[in-house]
């Protein structure tokens, strides 16, 4: 007699597939928390370092204007009379919102325009301040350039958001001997400061839902800064 060998397959049983479907649940979730953690640290770490990283864009750009600010126009008539307004004053005033600082300084420079690259090598009137921002309310660190100083008309200026959040602005000048909390060129035989130090402070919150200030703070010599005297001097005096 013939035997025929015989093959038999074996299904998974119901007890199986639900132990194996527990055993990948159990991963996935592992898996989920795991992934959830790294994504928690890597916005928390983005969180800390958002501030100094906001503050040194901000500082760059700053640095570069007064890198490449020019000399005001009186320091030589022949170069005021030839340039008209493409020379004007370094003016930085001193002042406060409430209780925080809030400085304006308004000068002349080469450094680059971001809105209208086609500008860049010309000489533009900058103005930093702190504006708010309209719809939110939000104090901000604005850089206000004007470009196309000859024009017949008056120019609009492009107003570039430097950083957001920012609860106080200050700057002091070097006039080679002592840090001044303002500057007028006007007043000082139409000279450029030593060095210039600036001071932002933003507003961020911290770990138990409250805010901090975070305050940060650097000092940019001036390329072009002139030995600053007091115009308020009679020179002709005698002892």
């Amino acid at each position: 007699m013939n035997k025929f060998a015989r093959t038999t397959s074996r299904a998974f049983t119901l007890i199986e597939l639900i132990v194996a479907m527990s055993i990948v649940a159990i991963m996935a979730v592992s898996l989920y928390q795991s992934v959830r953690i790294a994504f928690k640290a890597q916005a928390s770490a983005e969180t800390a370092i958002e501030p100094s990283r906001t503050a040194e864009l901000a500082m760059e750009f700053i640095r570069l204007d007064l890198d490449n600010a020019t000399p005001p126009a009186g320091n030589n008539g022949q170069i005021a009379l030839a340039t008209g307004k493409l020379r004007g004053d370094f003016i930085g005033s001193d002042s406060t919102d409430g209780k925080a600082d809030s400085d304006d300084l308004n000068f002349y420079t080469t450094a680059d325009a971001a809105e209208h690259p086609s500008a860049n090598g010309e000489v533009k009137n900058i103005e930093l301040l702190i504006t708010t921002a309209q719809g939110s309310g939000d104090h901000v660190l604005t850089r206000r350039v004007t470009r196309n100083l000859l024009s017949g008309l008056v120019p609009t200026p492009d107003e570039e958001i430097l950083c957001r959040g920012v609860s106080g602005f200050n700057m002091r000048y070097y006039d080679g001997t002592t840090w001044q909390d303002s500057w007028d060129s006007t007043a000082v035989s139409n000279a450029l400061p030593t060095a210039v130090e600036v001071t932002i402070q933003l507003e961020r919150p911290n770990t138990i839902g409250t805010t901090q200030t975070l305050r940060f703070t650097r000092i940019f010599t001036m390329s072009c800064a002139t030995p600053a005297t007091d115009d308020s001097t009679d020179s002709t005096a005698t002892p």
